[in-house]
């Protein structure tokens, strides 16, 4: 029988309550009426209610426990940005009732598998699906691109605590994994996956993964065990990396008739907008087996358009065949079912603070490969809060702190308590990649100590979009040996853009190669109302603030923001940023001493696009060649507007540009006036009240700084 229309119950339920009143008995009528109405009313919500339950927001998420709900999800691409959670494991097995072999991808599938060109078609998931720990079991697909449980992920999207098991993909096209076809675009990034796994078979042509077929986003805290086998471009765990993939192994068995094959990584090689592909603290132990050209134990291609980064990863010489990888250290079996030998490179293990707090890695008691302790028992710390906007996840301790990689890269977190890391040691950025908001609360976390290579700070990248806000990081020791090291950011953004700083300051003892600044090593984004006070070394592009701020195509800032610690290097090293290319400079000063080899500036090494403006500098500056007062380096394509430095102090009489004055007049307010400087108690040059001075005692302060006093 045809069930009745939504619209013809809710007409039925008024008239069958009025006829109720034919009944002879009063309480049999209102029983009668009641259970009625309730029933009719039961099938309106069960027929209208979406999925098992849920409004599909974070803190009512739709509630996937069927398969009729999965396939329902997957058919409704308006919801595509919504939050789902899983509450049962789901068998998808094609010999079931209601399922089948699916020809694309359940969830955001490529609509349009012909095109010529391979684009994506469709609409990518953009959501948040957390698995919950459960299970989705025989996903069964025969198609052609894009395949997977997700076909596309979309910048912002996250998928995790979730198992795939059994799974079958079978693809005569591109981009395939177990979990995800395709992740992201090299313009917006990708999702986030973490905390899931694979097991089954992924075959195909190339640009194939056991869990990831193109990565663009990040992959953290997952493996893979299947088989995995394609033309090129195959990995164990993802075929083709742009993005981070980080604390993850496969183990499955990885085969391929071209090129760009590896245990874990085909090709990573790619860029996204933080830069090319990265993968850290990772192994692999399948065998490998291809006949192409770029073959390897661990990643196969590592080049292309920028050699990407290959940090503490091994690959098992013996099980996969293979005594090279281009890239990772390769080790005998024996090696690595030793846990000395992670150990030794930094990796964290439950247990320990000498690696940090994120208790990523367990050992088997009967032996074997290290294991991820969040699949082993290891439950992270319970944050409060929902990670959203209005309703930040709340870190009070060290643990919590380190248990922020565990909720995910794209949340929102607010400092409660101020922290105190005196007890731990980093081997990598405390959040190596961050794209959400974190609230300093106006409290700081002391004593960060960091022995890396690149990318390092309190947090590794932050990306464009994301915000750190009123936090002070205290008595930092960090060094980094490769490039873009901070005392709180390694790099804000890369080449087209990065988050915002506000409110922020660091002290301590930061060092490192290339990129390196006593609160940020790399700007392309905007820092305003911040400072620096430590102790700044390195190579090339040294600043006391910022070491390299660099945007090409929209231009990024620096306001309102000074540094007044020791800087040294050799070349590009600036008081306040080192090398200066497109960024918007503007009410800034420093007073440390600078010294270096060749281009050496009392405010800014070198400037060769943007702007400087209302700045000044008093430190003693020293340096082979190309020295300068406030600046050693300038082209025809940058500016320098109202900015002074201090001739007496910094014991260089010339600069490529700005204005030399004696310490006398660097301490009288007439100066700075005079030049349009905006100042507390005057209104001629504005009403925003940036600076104010002690007049013939001291230079000009920022008023920011005054207030907080």
């Amino acid at each position: 029988m045809m069930a009745p229309k939504h619209s013809q119950i809710l007409r039925t339920i008024p008239f069958l309550i009025a006829t109720c009143h034919c009944e002879r008995s009063v309480a049999i009528r209102f029983r009668v009426c009641v259970a009625t109405a309730a029933f009719l009313l039961a099938i309106v919500s069960t027929a209208t209610a979406k999925y098992s339950g849920g409004s599909g927001t974070a803190q009512d998420p739709y509630q996937i426990a069927t398969a009729a709900d999965l396939i329902a999800l997957g058919e409704t691409p308006a919801d595509y940005d919504k939050h789902f959670i899983l509450t049962a494991d789901i068998d998808l097995d094609p010999n079931l009732p209601g399922r089948k072999v699916f020809d694309k991808a359940l969830i955001a599938p490529d609509t349009d598998p012909n095109d010529y060109y391979c684009a994506f078609q469709g609409t990518p998931f953009t959501g948040v699906f957390d698995g919950k720990g459960h299970r989705i079991l025989h996903l069964t697909i025969t198609g052609k691109h894009y395949l997977g449980l997700f076909g596309q992920l979309g910048s912002g999207a996250q998928v995790k605590n979730l198992g795939l098991v059994d799974v079958n993909i079978t693809g005569s096209g591109a981009f395939a994994g177990g979990l995800v076809g395709n992740n992201g675009d090299s313009e917006a990034g990708g999702g986030a996956v973490s905390r899931c796994y694979s097991a089954g078979s992924v075959s195909g042509l190339g640009l194939f993964g056991g869990l990831v077929g193109n990565n663009y986003g990040t992959v953290n805290q997952c493996y893979s065990t299947g088989a995995v086998g394609g033309g090129s471009v195959v990995g164990g765990l993802v075929g083709q990396n742009a993005g981070t993939v980080t604390h993850c192994y496969s183990a499955g068995a990885v085969s391929g008739t071209g090129g760009y094959v590896g245990g874990m990584v085909g090709d990573n090689a790619g860029y996204n907008v933080w830069g090319p592909g990265r993968i850290s603290n990772s192994y692999s132990t399948g065998a490998v087996n291809a006949t192409g050209d770029c073959v390897g134990g661990l990643v196969g291609n590592n080049n292309g358009e920028g050699s990407g980064t290959v940090l503490i990863s091994f690959w098992d010489m013996n099980t996969s065949g293979w005594q090279k990888s281009a890239g990772g250290t390769g080790k005998t079996t024996a090696e690595m079912q030793d846990i000395h030998t992670y150990q030794d490179a930094g990796w964290d293990f439950v247990g320990e603070p000498q690696d940090g707090l994120y208790e990523f890695w367990q050992m088997p008691q009967t032996g074997g490969y290290p294991v991820l302790a969040v699949f082993n028992g290891y439950t992270p710390p319970q944050l409060q809060g929902l990670g959203t906007p209005e309703d930040p996840y709340l870190v009070s301790d060290a643990m919590e702190l380190g248990a922020m990689i565990h909720y995910g890269p794209s949340a929102h977190y607010r400092l409660v308590d101020s922290i105190d890391l005196s007890d731990v040691r980093w081997s990598t950025a405390v959040i190596p990649l961050f794209t959400g908001t974190f609230d300093g609360n106006g409290l700081t976390i002391s004593h960060l100590t960091i022995k890396g290579k690149d990318y390092v700070g309190l947090i590794g990248c932050l990306a464009s979009g994301a915000e750190v806000k009123d936090l002070g990081v205290v008595d930092v020791n960090i060094t980094g040996s490769g490039d873009y090291v901070g005392g709180l950011v390694g790099s804000n953004g890369y080449g087209d853009g990065g988050g915002t700083i506000t409110n922020c300051y660091a002290s301590g003892l930061v060092t490192g190669n290339h990129g390196v600044g006593g609160l940020v090593g790399r700007n392309s984004g905007a820092v305003t109302r911040c400072c620096s006070t430590g102790v700044v070394s390195g190579s090339q592009h040294v600043g006391g603030l910022v070491g390299d701020s660099t945007r090409y195509n929209e231009y990024g800032s620096i306001s309102n923001s000074c540094s007044t610690g020791w800087v040294s290097g050799s070349e590009n090293v600036g008081g306040l940023v080192g090398n200066n290319t497109g960024i918007i400079i503007t009410n800034c000063y420093s007073t440390g001493s600078v010294s270096g080899s060749e281009l050496v500036g009392g405010l800014v090494g070198a400037s060769y696009y943007g702007t400087i403006t209302n700045c000044y500098s008093t430190g003693n500056v020293s340096g082979d060649r190309y020295v300068g007062g406030l600046l050693a380096g300038y082209s025809a394509y940058a500016a320098l507007r109202a900015s002074f430095w201090d001739i007496q102090a910094s014991g260089q009489s010339a600069s490529i540009t700005g204005i030399g004055k004696t310490t006398a007049e660097m301490q009288t307010a007439k100066t700075f006036l005079d030049a349009g400087w905006d100042f507390v108690g005057e209104t001629a040059n504005g009403t925003e009240d940036i600076w104010w001075i002690l007049e013939g005692k001291d230079y000009p302060r920022l008023w920011w700084q005054a207030a907080k006093k």
